[in-house]
């Protein structure tokens, strides 16, 4: 038996896996080729889709004044959200190669330094936020159950919380690969006391394979969506 439901993925596992994959340590490794990558027209097109999400939520939650990014990068995301509305506060948190770049671009918004791969350090930030974003992070850290955690604490009733789940159709390198499989992830956020609330797909496209038993809560017309956005709300 092997930790993969099939043997023709554990041996492309086996076959492609590096933890060269992985930023763990190295803040310069990402800095020179992923800044370029930001910028060219397929990403370009994804954040502005995100950041009209980001949008449509807020529009449908007039509260939100306040918004904490985790796993940022270096804030495209942010600045696409703040040109639609400046007036609201806006945290930033990651690594500091991300902050050049940030610091750099003059971008709006407050960004903190911490290392979210394995805990989160929560000094200086609002003791509440409204609306937490988690966008392609939660599967590259080793212990997103803690922040999972920390971000309940961050949040009261009536925030909303964003996450996007990859689909394991696009061949992303998980650390933990069946975690976020639909239905498991549902139940992950659940255990850590947010109940999923709405479900947008992705612009990007990924090849068809059929549902696994793990997927049975993903609506048949989300199946290739690259990213699956989905919305919590904080309960108790």
């Amino acid at each position: 038996m092997t930790l993969f439901r099939l043997d023709k993925e554990f041996e492309k596992f086996e076959r492609d896996f590096s933890f060269d994959n992985f930023d763990t340590t190295d803040d310069n490794e990402w800095k020179d080729e992923s800044s370029e990558r930001l910028m060219e027209p397929g990403w370009e097109n994804r954040y502005e889709y995100e950041a009209s999400l980001v949008q449509s939520i807020r529009a449908s939650n007039p509260h939100i004044s306040s918004i904490l990014e985790l796993g940022s990068g270096p804030g495209v995301l942010s600045q696409k959200v703040l040109t639609y509305d400046d007036d609201v506060e806006y945290d930033l948190v990651d690594k500091p190669y991300a902050k050049e770049y940030f610091d750099k671009h003059k971008f709006k918004g407050r960004f903190f330094v911490k290392d979210l791969s394995n805990d989160f350090d929560t000094k200086g930030l609002k003791e509440k936020y409204d609306f937490v974003i988690m966008n392609d992070f939660l599967e590259h850290i080793f212990n997103p159950s803690i922040i999972v955690k920390k971000v309940h604490e961050l949040t009261n009733k009536e925030s909303v919380v964003l996450v996007s789940n990859p689909n394991w159709r696009m061949n992303h390198q998980f650390i933990y690969r069946g975690l976020f499989d639909y239905d498991n992830f549902l139940y992950f956020m659940y255990a850590h006391k947010f109940k999923a609330m709405t479900l947008n797909g992705s612009i990007l496209k990924t090849k068809y394979y059929p549902k696994r038993d793990s997927e049975t809560l993903l609506p048949d017309d989300k199946i290739q969506d690259w990213n699956h956005y989905i919305t919590f709300k904080h309960r108790i």
